[in-house]
């Protein structure tokens, strides 16, 4: 995380170098991503830097923790009545919502694409490790709201089908992305991503199995 001296700095200074820190990565990742091109940017000395951070993966890791708490408070509104709507619609507006914080946020999409795209890389798994408990902690209180209102199976194991529903969730992205894109990643493009993430849903709402099998085995 950034040193003090980083959060001490007036908020218009802070949030340019936020800002062309994430244009840097943006376009060049992160191994390609130059310290040297952010400070002249910014016109900050390279020492002034290392006095807000420890190295780059110190500012790339923060600034994609600053991403995931803006599309979080992004998405907040829909779930300030989460009983009004079923757990899979809840969801589905979720994700439309998080869509459109994409769009707002082009740069900020862009780098998240880029994470699961390469979600092999060194950094990139130690940010998944690190957030990945953080991601269950989402799910699990709406499961639990779900079960309370009869919309899901009472004898789940939550810890198991709140990781599960992490690592589907990460999985439909790379289909869309590898399988129904195949090219490029642009943010304008993605329309029809919700067609995607549907099928995501229909699949943890109603599995792989025909209803008539479930039947002939409970007779």
């Amino acid at each position: 995380m950034p040193k003090e001296t980083f959060f001490n700095l007036p908020d218009d200074k802070r949030q340019m170098i936020e800002e062309i820190a994430i244009d840097e990565f943006a376009n060049w990742g992160f191994d390609n991503a130059s310290i040297n091109r952010i400070v002249e940017v910014c016109q900050i000395a390279k020492g002034s830097f290392y006095q807000y951070f420890e190295d780059k993966k110190d500012l790339y890791k923060y600034l994609i923790s600053k991403i995931a708490a803006e599309k979080i408070n992004f998405i907040n509104p829909v779930l300030l009545n989460p009983t009004s709507v079923d757990f899979f619609t809840l969801m589905g507006a979720m994700y439309q919502s998080g869509l459109e914080f994409g769009k707002a946020n082009p740069k900020a999409a862009i780098l998240g694409n880029q994470l699961i795209k390469n979600k092999d890389h060194p950094v990139h798994k130690e940010i998944f490790e690190e957030s990945k408990g953080t991601a269950e902690d989402f799910f699990r209180p709406l499961l639990q709201l779900a079960i309370s209102k009869g919309e899901i199976n009472p004898n789940i194991d939550l810890e198991f089908v709140s990781f599960i529903l992490v690592a589907l969730n990460i999985a439909s992205f790379e289909y869309y992305y590898e399988v129904i894109k195949g090219k490029e990643f642009d943010i304008h493009q993605m329309d029809d991503m919700m067609n995607t993430i549907n099928l995501f849903l229909d699949f943890i709402k109603n599995g792989i199995g025909t209803h008539e099998q479930g039947e002939n085995q409970n007779d």
